[in-house]
Order: C-alpha cells, then structure tokens, then sequence
C-alpha cells in the first residue's frame, strides 16, 4: 500500500510541475511542499511498512549531494533539483530492489531522466537541422584549426589522467564499493570531468594539470605494480561524435522573437546583450550566463520594451530557447514506476 499511494503522489507532482515549467517556465515550490507533506504524512502511517531506513536516508543524503552539484555545474535549475530531490524522498527504498551496498539506487531514476532529455534533444536537433537550409554551414568541418585540435588533445589526456588516477586509488583501496556501485563511480568520473574542464582553462593550465597526474599515475605504478590501461578507441569516437553534434545543437539553442512577446524569465544571448552597451536606456541587463542565472526581471523586460523603440533599438531580439526539464522529469519516474511495478 505505501508503494502505491508515494507512486500516486509522485505522478501528480510530475504532472502539476510538468505544466506549470511547460506554461510559467517555473516549478513552484508549493506544489513541492504540499507533495513532500502529503508524503510524509503518508510514510508516517505506515511507517511499519517502512524497509531498509537507514539504506534510504543514505540514498536521499547522497541525491542531495549530486543535485547541488548538477545544480552548481549549471547542468539544471533549482527548481528541477528540489522535484528530482521530492521524487526520491516518495520512493521508497525497497522498490529499487537492490543490494544495501548499492549506496545510489536512486542513479537509475536519474539515468532514466537525462536519457528521455537526451533522446529528445537528438531528435528536436535533427529536425531543425533538417528544416535549415544552410545547415551544412553550420557543421564547419572545413578548414581545421590545429591549434583547436591540439587543445582538444590536451584537454582529452588531462581528463583521461585525472579519470586514470582516481580510478586506480578507487580500484586498489575500495574495490568492493567500486564493485557494488559502479554506476555511482562513472556519475563521479562524469562530474570531475565537467568540473575541471570548467575550472581549468588555458593551455598552460592545462599542461600543469596533465603533467601533475600523469605523475601521480607514474608513482602510483611503482608502489603498487604496472596495470596495462590503453587508450579507449571507442571513449575517443564517441567524444568525436558528441563534440560534432554538440556543434551543431548549438546552432539551434537561439530563438528571435519580438521584443513585444518579451517576459520576464526569458533569458537573453550575449548577442542582445551586447547591443545594450551603447545605450543610455536605464536598466538594461549589461551580462548574461546564457543560464537561468540570468533570468530576465520585470523591470529589465520594460526596460528593454523602450529601449526597442530608441533610434538604436530594434524590433526583435535574439533569446535562449527554453527547454522545460520536468516533463524529463516526470516521464523518466513514470518509466521507473512501470518497470518496477508491472514489469
């Protein structure tokens, strides 16, 4: 009966915040707070159904840990952090039918999520590329820059060690928790890569970074034996093949629209941003992120408004395309829930 009731609530926390990011652009942390409520309400009357307490109070601190970090990377929205935390804190832990070492049951819910939003980001990029009549431009395979290709070396061996050593350290003194949670440990190595290639910029930075690991790996060789790790062809293609179509989605993560359609929470390019500079308009946005840290305010939008009808303004603008990541959200729990309940 628990199951069932916290599958109940998290479907209508899905559906409810799925419409309102899709209408507001926003998940409204009411509806996240009458949900969690009715949750724990829910789990207080049947806390006699209640398996495995400590497994999933391990769990839930640990999916708190990852969404700041997503969150912190800028890889979603708080909003989309505080709904993925209240979909955890509804399933209970015995529904991942899992090992109590499995510390991170709740990766599967997360994988289910990011794979709906990728898929649809393949396709969506596809048929806009395809409506594109100059698409072929926007590939720019022509004309290598070396200095390009050398930076994407260093970049890819400065992670590729990084990844090594802590993989080493992880396989040499904790190789039972890497066993039981592997899924967790390429989530770490995932994230480490995303930090440090937001932290260190630079080729010079970059050539410390890679020299200080490849080092570490080298010492780490000697105390504890050789193992042979070759360079991964297939990682290599496939880091190929996202960067091309990451070059390609790019192209299409801009919208024109009138200046009169303008709301606040839309977010600008550096583009708009830049035509701002000039002007004597007062409270014109002067940076952008192109994130939501970066959300447009009421008073920025009116400001905007007259700017369009200066000598310098201009009748459209150029703004982020919003993607709503409940709807993500809410199909990748409702798949978790089908295969765990009728499957």
């Amino acid at each position: 009966m628990l199951v069932y009731i916290q599958t109940l609530i998290a479907i209508a926390l899905g559906v409810v915040s799925s419409i309102t990011d899709f209408k507001n652009k926003k998940i409204y942390n009411k509806n996240i707070i009458i949900a969690v409520g009715l949750s724990g309400l829910t789990y207080l009357i049947f806390f006699k159904q209640i398996e495995n307490l400590q497994s999933y109070l391990i769990n839930l601190i640990i999916s708190i840990i990852i969404s700041f970090i997503f969150f912190y990377l800028k890889i979603w929205a708080a909003g989309d952090a505080k709904l993925f935390l209240a979909i955890v804190f509804m399933i209970p832990f015995e529904l991942y039918e899992v090992s109590d070492k499995n510390i991170f049951p709740a990766l599967i819910l997360l994988i289910m999520m990011f794979s709906i939003a990728f898929i649809y980001v393949v396709f969506e990029t596809f048929y806009l590329w395809g409506k594109d009549e100059d698409r072929l431009n926007k590939i720019q395979i022509t004309n290598i820059d070396k200095t390009k290709v050398k930076d994407f070396i260093l970049q890819y061996f400065m992670g590729y060690f990084i990844i090594l050593f802590i993989n080493n350290i992880a396989l040499k003194f904790f190789m039972e928790f890497k066993i039981n949670n592997g899924g967790l440990m390429l989530l770490c190595n995932m994230l480490v890569l995303i930090f440090t290639y937001r932290m260190i910029k630079g080729k010079k930075k970059s050539l410390i970074a890679t020299s200080v690991f490849a080092i570490l790996n080298f010492i780490y060789y000697v105390l504890f034996g050789l193992q042979i790790y070759s360079l991964n062809i297939k990682m290599l293609i496939i880091v190929l093949i996202i960067l091309i179509f990451r070059a390609i989605s790019e192209k299409y993560n801009y919208e024109e629209i009138k200046i009169i359609d303008l709301k606040p929470r839309m977010i600008l390019s550096y583009e708009s941003v830049i035509k701002f500079y000039s002007s004597r308009v007062k409270g014109l946005p002067k940076t952008t992120t192109e994130t939501t840290d970066s959300r447009l305010t009421e008073t920025e939008v009116e400001s905007i408004k007259r700017w369009s009808k200066t000598t310098k303004g201009q009748d459209t603008i150029i703004i982020v395309r919003h993607m709503p990541f409940a709807p993500f959200i809410f199909v990748g729990e409702v798949l978790f829930f089908i295969l765990k309940l009728l499957v």
